[in-house]
Order: C-alpha cells, then structure tokens, then sequence
C-alpha cells in the first residue's frame, strides 16, 4: 500500500481518538478502539484493493498499446524517456555554460523524469517478477 494512504488512515484514527470523551469508562473506551481497529483493517484492505486494480488497469492499458498496429502507441513511452533525457542534456549543458534555467522547469523536468523512469523500469519489473512469482501457465504445469 502506498505510504501517503497509509499515514492518512492512521492519521485518522488518531484524530478520532483525540476526540474520545475524557469521562469515557475503560469499557467504552476498548470498544471503541476495537471498532476503530476493524475500522483501520478495512481501510487498509480497501486501499491495497485499489492499488491493485490500479496496477491491473495499468497492465491492460500497456497490453492494449502493444497489440495495436499503430506504431507511435508501441513506441510512445520509450520516445516520452528519449525526450525527457535529451531535456535533461540541455539543461546540464546550460549550467556548464553558466546559463540560468528557471528553477520551475528543473523541478518539473524532475517529478517527470521520477514519473517516466519509474513507470517504465519499476512496472515493468514487477510485471517480470509477478510473471515468475505465478510459475508457469497451467497447461504446462501437468505436464
């Protein structure tokens, strides 16, 4: 799950918690926390179920790219990390000519470049490792 989800359920419940009455009996007060506790449980498997439909979408949308017969939709993320490097060329090769960038475009070129990288190497890794984690089709498993 990811950590920013992760830190606003527990953010959360402790925001709740804050506001118990302070006069709560102690019985009261552990029924509370444990229905908060199924609360949280539920949160977390609710947020871990959307980050995996999420990553399958992901996999049916590069699995769409690649069967088209279009050839900019097979070639398009490759060319998205080709461009954002070339960027990333001309801005190192302005500051070795003491040229001024405007801070605005560095940060952007870096939350793309993260983004781009990220997308590309790290989905594509976990999809290789998923693929391995599965073992072999079923048909070849009985044979």
């Amino acid at each position: 799950m990811m950590p920013v989800i992760g830190d606003l359920i527990s953010a959360g419940k402790d925001l709740i918690k804050s506001y118990f009455p302070p006069n709560m009996s102690p019985e009261e007060r552990a029924k509370a926390e444990a229905r908060l506790a199924e609360l949280d449980r539920n949160a977390r498997a609710q947020a871990l179920e959307f980050q995996a439909r999420m990553e399958s979408e992901l996999t049916e949308r590069l699995k769409t790219d690649m069967s088209s017969d279009s050839w900019l939709s097979k070639n398009i993320r490759p060319l998205v990390l080709v461009y954002l490097m070339g960027a990333w060329t001309l801005f190192a090769g302005f500051s070795l000519y003491e040229q001024q960038v405007d801070a605005a475009y560095v940060e952007m070129l870096k939350q793309m470049l993260m983004a781009a990288f990220g997308f590309y190497f790290v989905s594509r890794g976990a999809e290789k490792i998923t693929t391995i984690l599965k073992g072999p089709p079923r048909d070849q498993r009985n044979r």
